[in-house]
């Protein structure tokens, strides 16, 4: 009979009696012997469990993982390396082969420090015995070892019986975070120096944000510019001028520099000169900064 996950199965009491029956099964069957409902065993021909163990039979070569485990971390865009607690290399992706310029048959079965003698006495190195002797996952942001003013990050995973190390190029996060940083300190100067200020501007040319010293120009405060259309705050003789470089810039020819004037809340027209930039962001443009410098 066929369980319910649809298998040949008999009984262990019917298997001494029907087993003349059972021997002419096919030679890629199999039967599921049961005892009180359970599988206990399998009743199978010679040539199935030959060629169940043929095909069963590939174990990974001693000092390195499954080939699975292998095939997965080449999926992967990071650096894998895989160590066992004696250090030896297990595994390492094409992804680490290239960040320490080595290839895998020179690295598996090896001790890792002993191959790839540029780590010795590095961070990495602490950290990966460190991990080693407390089983604890650790991670640190380090500078290359491999390549000039590249950054690289290191998670470090003890699991049952090895190591793995994942390494992220973090090189252009880097970049991107010192350059945040180079910004915010221009927005302070800015700020203290009373003879420039700046608008943030959407592409339809309205005013996202302000800093002080471009509402003390125009005496409005922030809240009442949100919104407002950058070329309104233009007098009118100089409006058309403005609009044109502003447009020019939204669209992508390059950042403008006009002198112009701005319409105070009190009436006063104040001289600037005006530079304006494209903003860019990850989907392209968002706008556009307008700088300006008292006359």
């Amino acid at each position: 009979m066929r369980n319910d996950a649809d298998r040949p199965t008999v009984s262990s009491a019917d298997f001494a009696r029907r087993f003349g029956q059972l021997r002419q099964m096919q030679d890629d069957e199999a039967i599921f012997v049961t005892h009180h409902g359970r599988a206990t065993h399998v009743l199978t021909t010679v040539r199935h469990y030959t060629a169940l163990q043929e095909g069963g039979s590939e174990r990974p070569v001693d000092g390195a993982a499954s080939p699975s485990l292998t095939d997965f971390a080449d999926c992967l865009t990071i650096g894998v390396v895989l160590i066992d607690f004696d250090l030896r290399v297990l595994a390492i992706n094409h992804v680490a082969q290239a960040q320490v310029d080595r290839t895998k048959d020179d690295l598996v079965g090896q001790r890792l420090f002993s191959a790839i003698p540029l780590l010795q006495g590095s961070l990495i190195e602490t950290y990966v015995r460190r991990a080693v002797t407390s089983r604890e996952p650790c991670s640190a942001e380090l500078p290359s070892l491999f390549r000039a003013d590249n950054w690289i990050r290191v998670d470090i995973h003890p699991f049952a019986h090895h190591l793995t190390i994942l390494v992220h190029d973090i090189t252009e996060d880097m970049k991107r975070h010192r350059l945040a940083d180079a910004r915010q300190s221009l927005r302070e100067a800015i700020a203290v120096h009373d003879g420039i200020g700046y608008a943030c501007v959407n592409i339809r040319g309205h005013i996202d944000r302000v800093e002080p010293t471009f509402c003390d120009m125009v005496r409005l405060s922030e809240e009442r510019l949100q919104h407002v259309a950058m070329a309104d705050l233009v007098p009118i003789s100089h409006r058309v001028a403005f609009r044109e470089a502003l447009d020019q810039v939204l669209t992508g020819k390059g950042a403008r520099t006009i002198d112009s004037a701005l319409l105070s809340n009190d009436g006063a027209a104040v001289a600037v000169r005006v530079t304006i930039a494209e903003l860019r962001g990850v989907y392209g443009n968002e706008g556009a900064i307008v700088l300006l410098t008292r006359q």
